[in-house]
């Protein structure tokens, strides 16, 4: 069972990062901390003897023509956690022939845990998780990644640091939904969270509606696209006419 094994990872790296002291850079890639370090290498031994194939934001792509692969982000909301700010995941996705097949996104200072499979919906922490039904930007409470170049009408907004996070709290209704100002996110990014997203109801896409091709984005998961997330069809479509990228 594949949300075994990444229930297993989250604990695991939970208890590593319980017992990391320096949550510094680690002198590796721009931008890579310790802690995305140590996540990394608990998780990709266990992904690896599991049979699974991996892509993961801190280590080589290795096993893609295995039947099942991994998309790991070991810690999303890196920067983050070196701030000692409660808001940072681990992300794993599996991806088969067919697409999304599961997904579990744990926030890594709370311990609260999504998890969705496909056509069997989407959790937090056992509990079966639905959008909010707001229909108007102008209704909407929205998370951004990245800051928007002017105001479009939102009601309030968030930017919180982790847009795996923030997309699955738009899947539990926290937020009405999601729009992507930055540089555009990697697949690692997103993956368990859009699994989450469209097991809950929530339609989810780039920026200018364009329905996500998991099978063309496995091909190159560092490329960096930007997306919208909304939990109404309505709402989507008003971010799409709204949101100026």
């Amino acid at each position: 069972n594949v949300l075994e094994i990444f229930h297993e990872i989250a604990g695991e790296i939970r208890s590593g990062l319980d017992e990391l002291e320096d949550w510094g850079l680690s002198g590796g890639h721009p931008g890579q901390y310790i802690h995305d370090v140590v996540a990394d290498e608990i998780a990709i031994p266990i992904l690896w003897g599991a049979g699974l194939g991996i892509v993961s934001e801190e280590s080589e792509s290795q096993g893609l023509d295995r039947p099942v692969v991994a998309i790991v982000d070991p810690i999303d909301g890196s920067t983050n956690a070196s701030l000692g700010i409660p808001w940072y995941a681990t992300s794993l996705c599996a991806v088969d022939s067919e697409g999304l097949l599961a997904s579990l996104v744990c926030n890594q200072a709370t311990g609260n845990t999504y998890v969705a499979a496909r056509g069997l919906g989407a959790e937090l922490d056992g509990q079966p998780i639905k959008p909010s039904q707001k229909d108007k930007v102008r209704d909407s409470i929205l998370v951004f990644n990245g800051l928007p170049h002017s105001y479009f009408g939102w009601k309030q907004y968030r930017a919180l640091g982790s847009a795996a996070l923030d997309l699955c709290s738009v899947a539990d209704g926290t937020f009405d939904g999601f729009a992507d100002f930055s540089s555009g996110l990697a697949l690692w990014d997103y993956a368990g969270a859009a699994l989450v997203c469209s097991e809950s109801g929530v339609v989810i896409s780039e920026t200018d509606g364009t329905k996500l091709d998991f099978g063309n984005l496995l091909k190159s998961p560092s490329s960096r696209i930007r997306l919208l997330a909304a939990g109404t069809p309505p709402l989507h479509e008003n971010l799409i006419d709204s949101v100026d990228v």
